[in-house]
């Protein structure tokens, strides 16, 4: 039987001429042998003896082996509910251990079952979590977005995979890969997710964002700073070399005046440019020392107490020859109740020395330059008002920017390296205090610049 895999009916044993080979049984004068098989494959027999010859017939036979067919079944079906409690003990370690969220939902969103991963990566015990929407989970910001999606994946219409940020019991952020599948389970169906925790990922990417715009950003700043560099360079050349060729040309004439045939009048004249000249060039000079410290914080300042005014009456009486050269007058109209202030004279002066030049260099001939100081909320206010052509409005925010100069027309028609306001603007910041500018053009320009009274900078 086991052999050939079919049954046997032995009506008499003793007489059974096919199996003299084998010893026959004890005392057993006939049998059956039926074959047993479980899933195809040959497990064992099922016997059946009698003392009596002849005592089993064919209808004997037919019954058991139908039932050996019933004892397969039976055995199949152990066989398979072993093998499901397996699967099952499997499918539970799998669930508990495994590092991604594992969730099942139904077809409406709401969260069926999920595996341990979900109190580790949300903070959520599961209690907690099933029956609740899946967009629950999910900032309120994204729910609706969610849900679009999720419908459209479930009708296969986009891709089975989304990136979702989802709040933890915390309240912090975490970003899960969700891959979704529609699954059946008798006839019914369910939707299975596994989220991938890509915090770090996600975390990275933005970092790497953000340093990708810094250095474009810097990049954008090295460029920018060639550029001015190329263009300081060139007008460094051409402002130091100005006045170097005019002071060589007029001291160059009077040394070649051997037989004194300049009248000393004539003389004068050139000696004043020379004198003028050097001074430009001294200014010059200083101005760049200035700007190779501009970084340097507020030790630079030599705080004293003072009034204001009298650094204003000052810078004028320095700025007199230029505006009587350039045919401008400087007025003022300052405050005569000027509380004592704290500042550093030497800055301040520079300051106002500054502003007034540029006022009188872009200020007609025969025009005036008013300034004017006053004290309100707390500090001092010095302004400095010129009637040239005004500043274009799109040049107005960048107007203390180093190397911007202050000129009206369409072309450069000043002189100067523009750097005069940048360290205008680094002296008033010294001294905790404020500069801005109010133009319009054709109607000129005001320059104001604020410095805190003694109690406010202490």
């Amino acid at each position: 039987v086991a052999i050939n895999k079919k049954p046997i009916l032995r009506r008499n044993i003793r007489s059974d001429e096919r199996f003299r080979e084998i010893m026959r049984e004890d005392s057993l004068g006939s049998d059956i042998v039926v074959p047993l098989f479980a899933k195809g494959v040959f497990i064992g027999t099922v016997n059946f003896g009698s003392y009596e010859p002849d005592h089993y017939s064919e209808y004997d036979l037919q019954l058991v082996n139908d039932f050996s067919k019933l004892i397969s079944i039976a055995i199949e079906k152990a066989q398979l509910l072993e093998e499901l409690n397996e699967l099952g003990d499997k499918f539970r370690n799998l669930m508990r251990s495994a590092n991604d969220l594992i969730m099942m939902l139904d077809m409406s969103g709401d969260i069926l079952e999920c595996n341990d991963a979900v109190v580790r990566i949300l903070g959520y015990g599961k209690d907690e979590v099933n029956g609740r929407s899946l967009s629950d989970l999910v900032p309120p910001a994204d729910r609706e977005i969610v849900k679009m999606n999720f419908g459209r994946i479930i009708r296969g219409e986009i891709t089975r995979e989304m990136e979702v940020p989802h709040v933890t019991r915390n309240g912090s952020l975490v970003y899960l890969d969700l891959n979704l599948n529609v699954v059946r389970i008798r006839e019914h169906p369910y939707i299975i997710v596994v989220g991938h925790d890509v915090t770090e990922r996600k975390m990275l990417e933005e970092k790497i964002t953000v340093q990708n715009r810094e250095l474009q950003e810097n990049n954008r700043k090295l460029q920018e700073v060639d550029r001015l560099k190329s263009e300081f360079l060139g007008r460094i050349s051409h402002e130091l070399r100005t006045p170097l060729s005019v002071i060589m040309a007029y001291a160059g004439t009077l040394l070649e005046d051997s037989d004194s045939s300049i009248d000393l009048e004539t003389r004068r004249d050139f000696l004043e440019v020379i004198e003028d000249q050097s001074n430009k060039l001294l200014v010059l000079i200083n101005d760049l020392l200035d700007l190779s410290k501009v970084e340097v914080s507020e030790t630079m300042l030599n705080l004293t107490e003072g009034n204001i005014n009298d650094m204003i009456k000052g810078s004028m009486a320095i700025v007199t020859r230029i505006s009587q050269r350039h045919g401008v007058e400087v007025v003022s109209s300052l405050d005569r109740a000027m509380p004592l202030t704290r500042f550093d004279p030497l800055r301040v002066r520079q300051i106002c020395i500054n502003l007034l030049n540029n006022a009188i260099k872009f200020t007609p001939r025969g025009e005036r330059v008013l300034v004017s100081s006053t004290h309100t909320g707390g500090e001092v206010i010095v302004s400095v008002v010129d009637g040239g052509p005004g500043i274009d409005p799109e040049k107005l925010p960048m107007i203390f920017e180093q190397f911007t100069q202050v000129d009206g027309g369409a072309t450069r028609t000043k002189n100067g390296m523009g750097i005069g306001l940048r360290l205008v603007k680094h002296y008033v910041d010294l001294h905790r205090g404020r500069i801005w500018v109010e133009s319009e053009k054709g109607k000129g320009s005001t320059f104001h610049f604020s410095i805190p009274l003694v109690s406010e900078i202490g």
